[in-house]
Order: C-alpha cells, then structure tokens, then sequence
C-alpha cells in the first residue's frame, strides 16, 4: 500500500506540473497579435511657386514637395483634403524670407513648420505627416 501511494503521489505532481507548464506556456508564452502598421502613402506637391515674405526686395521661391502621410486610411484622407494641404504649405512658404531660407537649417525648420501645419489638417481623419522631403528648391 505504501508503494501505491508513493506512486499515486507521483502521478499527481506530475499531472500538477505538467498542467502547470501548460497553463503558464498558454497565458505567457503566446504571442499576442500585433496592432497593424500604420499604412503611408506619399504626396507629391510638384511646381510650387510662392513670393517670399522680404519687403526690401522681391524674392521667389520654387519648390517640390513630397509629404508621406500615416494613417488608417492615407490615401482616401489625401485625396479628399489635397486642396487644404497644398494651400497649407504654399502659405507656410511664403511667410519666410530668403535669408532665412539659405541656410540649412532654415530649410529643416521650413519642413517641420510645413508638417505642422498639414499635421493639424490630418488630425481630423487620423493621419499625420510622417516626412516632409524637397525634391527642388530653388530662390530667386
């Protein structure tokens, strides 16, 4: 009987430890699914031609743009609100002046205003400026 017993007690911490492993291996060793990826879709602003904010002098600048806009859905937000965000950035380009923008770092301060200023539209439907890339820039 005793040896019965010591067996039966075996089985039951055996039972009990593989039912623990289990248990332990399905509430912590699975992988939880990951939130989706924001999807991108990217915007091409080609041939923006504005005056420069100097009052001594006239100034232009002409440039392309590219914004790569995140979101739900990017390209149905894009498509809706194109006019209001070209509008965005011809007018945060214009409130600059041409000594400003020589300098490098005038040029990355214009992006991140630029992605400010669309970012506010975007936030609405859920989307933000990812980037804000010059594909041509050019000042006269």
């Amino acid at each position: 009987m005793r040896s019965r017993g010591r067996i039966l007690l075996s089985l039951v911490l055996a039972v009990a430890l593989l039912g623990g492993g289990g248990a332990a291996y399905y509430f912590l060793g699975r992988k939880r699914p990951s939130p989706p990826a924001p999807q991108q879709h990217s915007l091409a602003l080609a041939d923006l031609i504005v005056n420069l904010a100097d009052r001594d002098t006239s100034h232009h600048l002409s440039a392309s743009v590219i914004l790569l806009i995140q979101g739900a859905e990017p390209e149905k937000v894009v498509a809706e609100r194109e006019a209001q965000i070209r509008d965005a950035v011809l007018m945060t380009m214009s409130q600059r002046s041409y000594l400003e923008l020589l300098s490098a770092e005038g040029k990355e301060s214009l992006k991140r205003q630029i992605a400010t200023q669309v970012g506010e539209i975007l936030a609405e439907d859920e989307a933000e400026v990812a980037e804000v890339s010059f594909t041509a820039f050019l000042m006269d």
